[in-house]
């Protein structure tokens, strides 16, 4: 096992993709499940916190930490039957590439696939543009294992209810807590097909049976290090084709539910002036048309025949939006390198000091209050004179909103805190999530009591059962004490 300790190598683990720049005591560079479980143990027994770290593309700042970083380097993969055994190291454009030699996939593609590692996917239960016929990582998770805060290693799965009460003492006591408050926690889950906030308890219960191993889905390392995931995989779909339409914002809602009716595979919204500002229109203009400030991409694939039955019906269903079709394989990847440009471009525009500030970029409401989350944020936008930025997941209605602001000012911190407190409000009364894939971090823990009032007791619990000492990940989702 590595250990640095020198100030000019902890220098990189300081930042990761968010806001909070926060020096560590030192790191760790783990090859094994046994060195992770000693930079643990090693850690605790020094006083110091543990803050798992993957590819440090956190935008709330899940990743940085003042006491120990850990980086696991291992990054092996195993096909077992239909899923796959993953490392923590894993980058998720390895893994696609692996599993493609098989015909197999996992459809969870994060904007950062090329950089995010699998354990960090699990630890922030990511998600992608996908998700709305495939879901988020959590709905993959098979099997972890996990080094628990006290340096022992927990293996978690599906277990039948009697099984999780006579297991292990932690296990008997998460299950215990889920069970009883079953009916609580359902009726408090955003009613969103997206949602990174809060650990997801009401992935874990199932009709009798509980997957315990969903409670690391979404926990952003506060429960534990996951040191090996399995995870379900599909058999890679036969044919796609995609059909990009423009759309202004007063049009967005009618545009997404049209192509919502042909049941896509992903429905994304991209705007053109991330491009326009980046000096990147050569790779957008080939899809405009006119004047209409956003691009919808929708992609509809299919895993049997060539699908041009399908493909002609779901054509003349939106053939008033006028869109382009692609069938081309080169052309559609190509088409949506564009739009997985969008975030890498948008993190790099800045007029003076002020920047694309996170805070209100990840908001996810029900489907069809699409057209009412654009009007949200418009609003608070342009009430504050706020230029920004709009795109993201238009049919699991979440969008990645950034006002150009200057949080290096205290004035600019207190406009951002302002625009969250309004803008969450808002959000929680339609019945949705203040964050749909990028998880709470430091940027929103102080919030998640106030998205879950009622069940938010149950999560410190939770954290005090797996972490008692609240070694891991400190400050991170769960704002204990």
């Amino acid at each position: 096992m590595r250990r640095i300790t020198s100030r000019a190598e902890l220098a990189a683990f300081s930042k990761d993709a968010g806001i909070f720049a926060i020096d560590p005591a030192r790191a760790y560079v783990a090859e094994s499940e046994e060195e992770a479980a000693q930079a643990v143990r090693e850690s605790a027994d020094d006083g110091l916190s543990v803050t798992p770290r993957g590819g440090g593309t956190s935008i709330p700042s899940q990743s940085v930490g003042s006491g120990a970083i850990l980086v696991q380097a291992r990054a092996s993969v195993r096909l077992a039957g239909d899923g796959v055994v993953c490392e923590p190291g894993v980058i998720k454009a390895d893994l696609n590439r692996e599993l493609s030699k098989s015909g197999r996939w996992m459809p969870v593609d994060p904007s950062s696939y090329a950089s995010c590692t699998v354990g960090g996917m699990v630890a922030n239960n990511s998600s992608g543009a996908r998700t709305l016929k495939y879901g988020s990582t959590v709905d993959y998770l098979k099997g972890v294992r996990v080094v628990l805060a006290d340096g022992s290693v927990m293996a978690a799965g599906p277990v039948t209810a009697e099984e999780a009460m006579s297991g292990d003492r932690r296990t008997a006591r998460a299950a215990s807590l889920i069970v009883e408050n079953e009916k609580e926690i359902m009726e408090e889950a955003p009613r969103v097909t997206k949602n990174s906030s809060g650990y997801r308890l009401e992935k874990v219960a199932r009709a009798g049976a509980l997957d315990i191993q969903k409670l690391f889905a979404g926990s952003e390392g506060t429960l534990g290090v996951l040191t090996e995931a399995t995870l379900k995989t599909r058999g890679r779909p036969r044919w796609r084709v995609l059909f990009v339409a423009e759309s202004t914002l007063q049009e967005l809602d009618a545009t997404a539910a049209a192509f919502r009716s042909i049941a896509p595979a992903a429905l994304e919204l991209v705007d053109k002036s991330v491009f326009r500002s980046a000096g990147g229109w050569g790779s957008v203009s080939r899809f405009s048309r006119s004047e209409s400030p956003f691009l919808v991409f929708c992609e509809l694939d299919g895993e049997e025949g060539g699908g041009a039955e399908r493909v002609e019906e779901a054509a003349g269903a939106v053939g008033g939006l006028e869109p382009l079709v692609m069938t081309d394989e080169g052309e559609i990847a190509a088409a949506w390198e564009v739009r997985n440009a969008t975030l890498t471009l948008a993190q790099d525009m800045k007029k003076g000091g002020r920047r694309p500030a996170p805070g209100v970029e990840d908001l996810a409401v029900p489907q069809g209050r699409l057209g009412d989350l654009v009007k949200l944020l418009v609003g608070q936008f342009e009430r504050r004179g706020l230029e920004y930025i709009l795109y993201g997941h238009a049919g699991d209605a979440n969008l990645h909103a950034r006002p150009l602001m200057d949080l290096s000012e205290p004035s600019g911190v207190r406009a951002n805190d302002d625009l969250m407190e309004e803008c969450f409000e808002a959000v929680w009364k339609m019945g949705g999530s203040m964050t749909g894939e990028h998880g709470d971090g430091m940027l929103r823990a102080k919030y998640v009591p106030r998205q879950y009032p009622r069940t938010y007791h149950l999560m410190e619990e939770l954290k005090r059962i797996f972490d008692p000492k609240g070694v891991m990940n400190p400050g991170v989702k769960i704002a204990m004490p």
